[in-house]
Order: structure tokens, then sequence, then C-alpha cells
């Protein structure tokens, strides 16, 4: 009876607070258990909370992460869950909704990074100059990164001229294979970012992406080589088209699932540094793998 005539005393006070539940403390604000406003308008007036309120209820400490928080609420149907100190004292309540939020933050920020965008968010209001600097800090490198990548067409050159048909598919299979390496680049930061994968799991990332790598690979290779054999009629173009992408697929799955564990290992940030480095061994592998087969069956492709 007492809590309700407070609630009702003070109801344009609690009109800003989305109150679905009431923690109970004792005298030194330590957390006794919650009560739910149904138990308590439901109840007779002359009983004690103690009797209705449920006991020991989960909490979190003041110290925990975002991240954890984050992982627990995925974990737990909790609206809300209460806050102590190492006294079990409560210190205020943390909402789903408000943890959501800055995860959502934390996220949008990371896929920004991840396409270039550093030093936080860019509007088109800004400055033009700054704009520039901020992509140009992560386009320039690539510079670099893609001239290696093409000095292997550039040593493969004869394979190439002497079948041009391979000029088709190096693309081909450098994008389908880089497409299968950002999938696992997202699915590590993502588990990284909710600590759910920490940068020693290495041997785990290997096994489980090894061999999602490996049957994905099979499948693209597999209809990426019946199109090519079909298009020149040539069994050996199949084979090298479709091995290569099998190979680099596998590859770029283990790059990009590993790579950003390596990074975050050394304190770099994964989201901003990954895509460059998985692009370039995508691309670096895939001319390699393409025309290196090329080159066993050269008699037999020539002419393609």
């Amino acid at each position: 009876g007492q809590v309700l005539d407070d609630l009702s005393a003070n109801a344009e006070t609690y009109q800003d607070h989305d109150v679905q539940y009431a923690y109970v403390v004792d005298a030194e604000d330590r957390l006794l258990g919650v009560l739910r406003l149904r138990d308590l308008v439901l109840t007779p007036r002359g009983r004690a909370l103690g009797s209705i309120m449920i006991r020991n209820p989960m909490s979190v400490p003041v110290t925990m992460t975002v991240r954890e928080l984050a992982r627990l609420f995925d974990e737990k149907p909790f609206i809300g869950l209460p806050v102590v100190d190492e006294k079990g004292a409560l210190q205020g309540v943390v909402q789903r909704a408000v943890v959501q939020e800055v995860m959502a933050e934390g996220s949008a920020e990371d896929f920004l990074r991840s396409r270039g965008i550093v030093g936080g968010e860019e509007l088109r209001a800004m400055p033009l100059v700054g704009r520039c600097l901020r992509r140009l800090s992560w386009l320039a490198p690539n510079i670099v990164l893609n001239l290696v990548a093409a000095s292997v067409i550039a040593v493969h050159e004869k394979t190439l001229a002497a079948v041009i048909a391979l000029a088709v598919f190096l693309p081909i299979v450098s994008d389908m294979s880089g497409c299968s390496g950002n999938q696992a680049v997202a699915v590590s930061i993502r588990e990284l970012t909710l600590g759910i994968l920490r940068p020693r799991d290495f041997f785990v990332v290997f096994v489980k992406e090894g061999l999602v790598g490996i049957i994905n690979g099979c499948v693209l290779g597999a209809l990426l080589g019946a199109v090519a054999a079909l298009w020149k009629g040539s069994i050996f173009l199949g084979l090298v088209v479709g091995g290569a992408l099998a190979l680099n697929t596998v590859l770029s799955v283990l790059i990009g699932g590993l790579v950003p564990l390596a990074l975050k290992r050394f304190k770099i940030d994964p989201a901003l540094a990954s895509g460059p480095i998985l692009t370039t061994c995508t691309d670096l592998c895939g001319f390699f793998l393409v025309l290196s087969l090329a080159n066993l069956w050269l008699d037999r492709l020539a002419g393609l």
C-alpha cells in the first residue's frame, strides 16, 4: 500500500520513466529482489513487498562492458537489468534498447571505416578538403596493393595472350572469392565486437571457416567451370576456371576469417585494415591460380 501511494503521489515524476519493474533494496541499498507491477497492483495492500518480490534477481556489475551486455541480452529476454557495485548496492538500471542503440552506432562506424571512411561519420556538408583526405588515407595505399596484384598478370603475360578467354574469367574469380572473404570478415568483426570471439581463437575460426570455404568453393567452382566449358567447348578451360575459383574461395574465406583476429591482436582496427588486405590477397591468389593452372594445359587451351 505504501508503494502504491508513492506511485500515485509522484505520478508526474514517474511518467518520464519506462516503469515495468521495481527493485527492492535493504537499508544499505543492496539489491534484494525485483517486483513486477502486475503483482504489486493485484496484491492486497497490507502484504509486505518481501512476500511477493522475486528474490535474488539477475544483476550486472558496473564494470561490465557494453559488448558483454549485448551478448547477455542476446541470450536472455530481459528488457532491462539492475546494475550493482562490488558490495551489491543498486546503482541503476541498464535497458536493452539503450545497449542495442549503442551497438548499432558502433556497427555503423565500423561499416563506414570498412568502406574507407576514416575518422568517424562523414557528411556531405563537411569541408571538401577534409572529406577528400579522409577517403584518400585509405585509397592511396590501395594503389601499391593493386600494383602487386597486377604484377602477377605481367609475369604470365604470354599465357594470357595465348588464351584470351582467361581475361573474361580473371575478374569473376577475383570478385566471387572476394565476396566470400567479405562474408567471413563481417562475421569475425561482429563476433569480436560482441566479445564472442577472442584473438587467440585462430584454430576454431580456421576449422569452421575452412569447412565453409571448401563446400562453397566446390559449389561455386563447379558452376563457373560448367559455364566456361559450355561457352568454349573445352573441359580444360572449365577445370582451370572452376578449380581456381574453388581454391581461391577457400583461401579468401580463411583470410577473411583470420585477418581480423591477427589485426586485433596487434591492436590494429580490423574494420579499417581487413578490407584492403583481403582485396589484395584475393586478387593476387586468384590471378596466380588461374594463370598457373592454365600453364599446366596450355597446349590444350591455346587459341581459346
